[in-house]
């Protein structure tokens, strides 16, 4: 178990993503990356680490203790967009180096010429590979939302498809010429987006699925909060343990029960009451709701109605074929819309990839959609007899 990090300049806020106040577990993870720093430094290389997960799962918190890690042993970190693969001054930016020279553009006869502003004595705009090869400091780059790469960069432009084709190459082959560490982290369409550049294989550690939170980590973090932050009196361990049982170790989740009862401790001075207690799970499974409405909104139910349906007779965290869901969903729709709501949904996190079958990451998720849409819904007027 890490020790826990608390920033007093952080306040509690009801947000999905971001920094933990509370960092327990991921011990094998960091172990694994804080052994890949020091053999990337030994051997002037570097790699790439590509992690998938469902929504809530703690992606973002993860990134921000890499990069926490790679600042101690003297690391230069940046985050990037998708578009940083591609595009010298957003990368440039990322860096905090002098945004290179820009395109120039002049019409002659109703052509377009592309013109290169000079910079000293060079004639050409330099690449992202060109700007990560001038550096020499060991640099982690931590690209969050990942899913969205091959979205920003498409095949069909093929200028940009190429620039970030050879720049992520080249740092996950190690050939950048100082060590440089991608970290790429997203949701279940993630692995798909990277295999896209020809990124398919990682060295032993390097790809991640990453699962909810031990047991012990659960309570850990809970406690933190409970005790630190809502300044508990007396034993916490019920309270601690009736939240843990609900979260099924999302650290979304967590959050979702924490803020209410912390509400519920400051209103008791800390006294730990049993109708506190009630109260704060209630609201906490409210919270829970809310977002997994969140993550379906913009998916019609008829659509969503289609993956219950295959998921209804199957205990949660049951893993299905990306045939058995495109069969239901080419019940109602074309094999194009079909493949159109099946992405969606996994840019969404209501699925998530696992050795290429598919399952609904968050047990309590399975039961909602389960529960709302599994049902064929009945007509809005009764047929009339005939």
């Amino acid at each position: 178990m890490s020790k826990s990090q608390k920033s007093p300049t952080v306040k509690p806020a009801t947000r999905e993503r971001g920094e933990a106040r509370y960092f327990h577990g991921r011990v094998k993870i960091l172990d694994n990356f804080k052994e890949l720093l020091g053999r990337a430094k030994a051997g002037n290389s570097g790699t790439s680490i590509l992690i998938q997960a469902a929504p809530g799962a703690g992606k973002t918190a993860l990134l921000h203790e890499y990069a926490r890690i790679a600042r101690a042993q003297r690391w230069q970190t940046a985050e990037i967009d998708p578009d940083g693969l591609f595009d010298p001054a957003e990368l440039s930016k990322s860096l905090r180096l002098p945004l290179p020279p820009k395109r120039q553009e002049t019409k002659t006869g109703g052509n377009v010429q592309v013109l290169h502003r000079e910079s000293t004595s060079e004639h050409y705009l330099p690449t992202t590979l060109d700007i990560l090869e001038s550096g020499r400091k060991p640099l982690l780059l931590l690209l969050d939302e990942a899913q969205t790469t091959a979205t920003v960069i498409p095949r069909s432009n093929h200028e940009q498809f190429t620039s970030a084709l050879k720049l992520v190459k080249a740092i996950h082959n190690g050939k950048v010429g100082r060590p440089v560490i991608l970290i790429a982290a997203g949701l279940g369409a993630t692995a798909a987006a990277f295999d896209s550049l020809g990124i398919s294989r990682f060295d032993p550690g390097c790809r991640i699925n990453l699962e909810p939170l031990s047991e012990e980590a659960r309570q850990a973090v809970i406690q933190d909060w409970l005790l630190e932050e809502g300044g508990a009196k007396g034993d916490p361990t019920p309270w601690i343990h009736a939240i843990a049982c609900e979260t099924h170790g999302w650290p979304q989740h967590i959050m979702a029960y924490v803020w209410p009862a912390l509400r519920q401790l400051k209103s008791t001075d800390g006294e730990l009451t049993p109708e506190g207690l009630e109260t704060a799970l209630e609201e906490g499974r409210k919270g829970r709701i809310e977002f997994y409405k969140a993550r379906t909104r913009g998916i019609p139910g008829e659509q969503l109605h289609c993956i219950a349906r295959v998921i209804a007779n199957a205990p949660s965290g049951t893993s299905f074929a990306k045939m058995d869901i495109m069969a239901s969903l080419r019940m109602e729709f074309s094999e194009d819309k079909a493949e159109k709501i099946f992405t969606l949904a996994l840019h969404k996190g209501i699925l998530d990839e696992r050795e290429n079958r598919y399952v609904v990451p968050i047990p309590s998720m399975h039961d909602w959609l389960v529960d709302n849409f599994a049902r064929i819904p009945e007509p809005l007027f009764p047929p009339l007899d005939p």
